[in-house]
């Protein structure tokens, strides 16, 4: 009898330890994330995305791949159509205003203004902005960036050229302290430049700088009006850094920053989340050299996220999102490299400090409270944003003038804005 009894007994715990097991696992509810990029980056965004599980554990998460490059817009467009959409996508700043048009992210607004007001004022205003469209918030980012300057502290060191400060311009020390850099073989052909090719977005910064501020197109992308003498004097200093004075490279990316063959680098805040992995290059932020007596940064939200239109667990979305802006989860989003945090007050927290530990910190702040700066122009498309950059590397190439490439692109850039 007691055999039989301690067998029941057994019997019954193993059933509770089932029935206990089966009921957690009914209750665990599925996030699926759409993503895009691979390598690095997505192994980053896995292992963020596993943090945000480990603090929800009745919530599993599902990463579905995007595409490798692009926004991803046709392949959200194509899943909210096939009645599969995604609980969370993860999209680009420049895509929302076509996202929110095309109905397929949800508003998230409400949601937004439900959080402590200590919180919301604590978002850099800029991101907010960039995240809307017609006054209605869509996304919210993982990071923030503004285009920095950045130089390697070892080179510069070795050739007695001090800290850039706030007394630099790109018409003065952009000449003479770059010029300090530069190596060329016997044959005349430089193979260490002062500073790394500028292109794409990273235009931007020169033409606000240039114009203090002024945009690039109108509120609703209807007219470009970057026509302007402050945009060619910038394209003319651009020009001259590449072809006159021969000490900015014309060709290239980031790497040749991080490997050492240029010795500073325009670029976005978040690379500082990729030089770390190059154990022999000391590198620091600094301000951005003035132009035409202007400074400015572009700045724009970085991996924003936003809960796609017809997602099964819109509630289970916005857990995720107000994971993103809490402070464990800006403390995961500054350790695994996101860099520079969209809420002010993370820029305090022990994790952002450790992890730029020796960085000038304080030119990051600077850089992101400046009068003048613009966002990336989120207005119009990317087709029409690439065409003016086209524009302005045939400049920095020396196929065009200033004046020239801006006039030309000038119509060609209203044409497509009228066909859109």
């Amino acid at each position: 009898m007691k055999d039989y009894l301690f067998r029941l007994g057994v019997f019954v715990l193993v059933v509770g330890i089932v029935v206990g097991f089966t009921a957690h696992a009914v209750a665990r509810q599925e996030l699926q994330i759409l993503v895009h990029e691979g390598g690095d980056y997505l192994e980053r965004t896995i292992k963020f995305w596993d943090a945000f599980q480990q603090a929800n554990p009745d919530i599993s998460i599902e990463i579905v791949p995007g595409p490798g490059s692009g926004t991803g817009t046709e392949k959200l467009a194509l899943m909210v159509a096939a009645g599969i959409p995604p609980d969370l996508v993860r999209t680009y700043c420049t895509s929302i205003k076509f996202l929110g048009d095309a109905g397929l992210l949800q508003d998230i607004t409400s949601r937004y203004q439900s959080l402590p007001a200590s919180l919301r004022n604590d978002i850099w205003p800029v991101l907010i902005d960039n995240l809307s469209y017609r006054g209605r918030l869509y996304a919210l980012p993982m990071g923030t960036v503004a285009t920095l300057f950045f130089y390697n502290k070892q080179h510069f060191n070795e050739k007695g050229v001090s800290t850039p400060s706030l007394s630099w311009s790109w018409e003065r020390e952009g000449i003479s302290e770059l010029k300090k850099f530069v190596v060329a073989d016997s044959g005349g052909v430089i193979n260490k430049w002062g500073l790394g090719a500028v292109g794409g977005d990273n235009f931007y910064p020169f033409i606000f700088s240039a114009s203090k501020g002024l945009p690039l197109f109108n509120e609703d992308g209807t007219e470009f009006l970057g026509n302007r003498a402050e945009t060619r004097y910038a394209l003319e200093v651009l020009h001259d850094l590449a072809q006159v004075h021969r000490v900015m490279s014309i060709s290239g990316g980031w790497t040749d920053f991080a490997e050492q063959r240029v010795s500073s680098l325009v670029w976005g805040s978040f690379m500082a989340g990729y030089f770390p992995r190059y154990e022999n290059l000391d590198w620091d932020f600094a301000l951005f050299p003035s132009l035409g007596e202007g400074r400015a940064a572009a700045v724009w939200p970085e991996t924003p996220y936003g809960i796609s239109v017809g997602a099964k667990n819109p509630e289970l979305a916005w857990r995720a999102l107000e994971f993103i802006v809490s402070d464990e989860g800006q403390r995961y989003a500054i350790e695994l490299g996101w860099g520079v945090p969209p809420a002010r007050r993370s820029m305090t927290v022990s994790a952002f400090m450790q992890y730029f530990r020796g960085k000038n910190i304080d030119a990051v702040a600077q850089m992101l409270s400046l009068p003048h700066n613009q966002p990336l122009p989120i207005q119009v498309t990317s087709d029409v944003t690439n065409v003016l950059k086209e524009a302005f590397r045939a400049v920095v190439l020396g196929q065009k003038a200033p004046g020239q490439a801006l006039d030309e692109v000038t119509p060609a850039i209203m044409a497509l804005i009228q066909e859109e």
